[in-house]
């Protein structure tokens, strides 16, 4: 991925925060059909090894795990949706007309091998361990235990786990900070103005990470 150097984040922490807010990974390999991708929720796991590791499941009716060519490093990408930015929000545009559009985001690239994984009780883990990340903005979190348990194992039997080992990590936050004070300043009050949930949660971001507060 190009990431001009302003836009680098080398911050394990927040990136771990950005791959748990936005779970749903793009995830790419090489396979016998050519280049195949799928989209699959994963969470991020410390199995004290470098920079830790993932864990997802396939259904076993998606074949790109069996399609996969061997010894595939597979491409993960973690990305938010990100958002229009006008260049007429910069006070700098009215007094030099030398601004263009662009578009703020956030993206994770991931590279791993994947280690499959049948074992019932580990799959269960995977399952309880996802749930519980994405119910715990719930009143009343479901969990396995909810449903009859020959109903998660027949369930359980239409899956594989997977592991993903990271190898490498590379993160671009663009998020207006190749700007000046004054325009990013602009930025985030031309953001609020549109009175969106997604331009609202633009302009946090962007406030948070050149430390100002959003209007």
């Amino acid at each position: 991925m190009h990431i001009p150097s302003i836009f680098v984040e080398e911050n394990l922490e927040n990136i771990l925060d950005f791959i748990a807010a936005n779970p749903l990974a793009t995830m790419i390999a090489q396979t016998n059909n050519g280049i195949e991708a799928c989209h699959i929720p994963l969470f991020w796991h410390n199995d004290n090894s470098g920079h830790g590791c993932l864990y997802g499941h396939f259904g076993r009716k998606n074949s790109i795990y069996l399609d996969v060519l061997p010894n595939t490093s597979w491409l993960i990408i973690f990305q938010d949706t990100g958002h229009y930015i006008s260049p007429n929000w910069y006070p700098s545009k009215a007094q030099t007309h030398k601004e263009v559009p662009t578009w703020n985001y956030q993206s994770v690239h991931i590279q791993s091998k994947i280690e499959l994984i049948e074992d019932t009780d580990e799959l269960k883990w995977i399952l309880e361990t996802m749930t519980a990340q994405q119910e715990v903005v719930s009143d009343n979190p479901w969990s396995l235990e909810d449903a009859p348990a020959a109903y998660i194992d027949a369930m359980c039997r239409g899956i594989i786990g997977f592991r993903l080992t990271i190898d490498s990590i590379q993160a671009q936050f663009k998020l207006s900070q190749n700007k000046t004070a004054e325009n990013i300043t602009g930025v985030i009050n031309g953001l609020e103005q549109l009175n969106t949930s997604d331009a609202a949660a633009m302009a946090v971001k962007v406030a948070h990470h050149n430390n100002q507060a959003p209007f």
